[in-house]
């Protein structure tokens, strides 16, 4: 996984000061999860502030005292004129401060959020006309991935980026940005879903810890990336972390909230997440916290072994995906009988679609 929360300071000669500050100038406001600090305000209580938002700092020549007092400190050589020491992790101050930057972040493997140019920042980009979960919906996008379970308010698929068979996404067929704003009556069948989808999974993949999140979107789509989808989608998938779990390791925290609640969020982006008990949801909708991309399955991947897969947009998992369909329709056939009512009603569509 890629880290947050650095510390990169800019090591310059006195001389060349003016030139580093103007080359975080030029990164201010640049990403999402970096924070350009002067010099003068670059002290421990500020820093400590950003880190708390899980970003990352960037200063010029910190005080030495200062900077011993963090391990995650990463020291850039920045040059004005050439130097022989020059090397791909140091920064000519007369150069394309961008683009330097950029090749140094990857090479240490950090995570400096988006670039603030991926941001849709318009209602419009959120619109139903150009959604893809829509597109299923309504017929206008074909998919060979057939829905697996039905409900009159929900459907119910495998998803792109199946790196483990025993993972399901819930989808409202309303264009919602995010579960917050179901009214009563739906979430109340939401809940019956998720417990319905424990049971296929459990059946199928003989799990039986479940991990149930949501990636909220603000309303309007606000602060979403152009290419992120921005329409409700709860995944639940088998694993042993908890809210409590996850806390820990994010270092972010998280906040006890009960599900009849959740109308009340939904203004800001929010991590929604939730063990397999149903009662015990958690959330963070702070604006100024920095969340990195697809950051469940991140950790996700990491517990299964495969931490290098977790990206659907670049590990999409097609086949594995129609596998874990088939297996999933293989087993509800074997077990058809003894299926509660309630899974039978909301998955013969599927059972159909494969005797057809």
């Amino acid at each position: 996984m890629k880290k947050t929360r650095n510390l990169l300071v800019l090591e310059t000669r006195a001389s060349e000061m003016e030139a580093a500050q103007q080359a975080l100038l030029e990164l201010q406001g640049e990403y999402k999860a970096l924070v350009p600090l002067d010099a003068q305000k670059a002290n421990e209580e500020e820093i400590q502030k950003v880190f708390a938002c899980n970003k990352s700092v960037i200063c010029a020549n910190l005080d030495p005292e200062l900077a011993t007092k963090f391990s995650n400190r990463i020291s850039i050589p920045a040059y004005l004129v050439p130097n022989i020491t020059r090397s791909p992790l140091t920064i000519d101050l007369g150069g394309d401060i961008r683009r330097q930057f950029a090749l140094i972040v990857d090479m240490y493997d950090l995570d400096i959020g988006d670039h603030v140019t991926n941001d849709s920042g318009l209602v419009e980009e959120a619109t139903k006309f150009n959604c893809g979960y829509c597109g299923y919906f309504d017929g206008s996008t074909k998919e060979a991935i057939k829905t697996i379970y039905k409900s009159p308010n929900f459907f119910v698929f495998t998803t792109i980026g199946q790196f483990i068979p025993a993972y399901l996404l819930i989808i409202p067929n309303e264009h919602v940005m995010s579960i917050s704003q179901l009214d009563r009556a739906r979430q109340q069948e939401f809940l019956e879903i998720v417990e319905d989808v424990q049971y296929i999974l459990r059946l199928a993949f003989h799990s039986t810890k479940f991990l149930i999140w949501e990636n909220g979107t603000a309303a309007g789509g606000h602060g979403k990336a152009k290419d992120s989808l921005v329409h409700a989608h709860v995944h639940v998938a088998a694993s042993k972390m908890t809210p409590e779990s996850i806390q820990k390791l994010s270092g972010f925290p998280l906040t006890r909230v009960p599900f009849e609640d959740l109308s009340s969020y939904g203004e800001n982006s929010y991590l929604l997440v939730c063990s397999d008990d149903c009662y015990s949801w958690w959330i963070n909708d702070d604006p100024e916290l920095y969340i990195p991309r697809q950051y469940i399955r991140q950790l996700l991947a990491e517990e299964h072994g495969v931490p290098k897969v977790w990206n659907w947009r670049t590990n999409p998992f097609h086949e594995k995906r129609i596998e874990a369909t088939d297996f999933i329709h293989t087993i509800l056939n074997l077990h058809w009988e003894s299926l509660p009512k309630r899974i039978q009603d909301r998955t013969q569509d599927f059972m159909s679609a494969y005797d057809a």
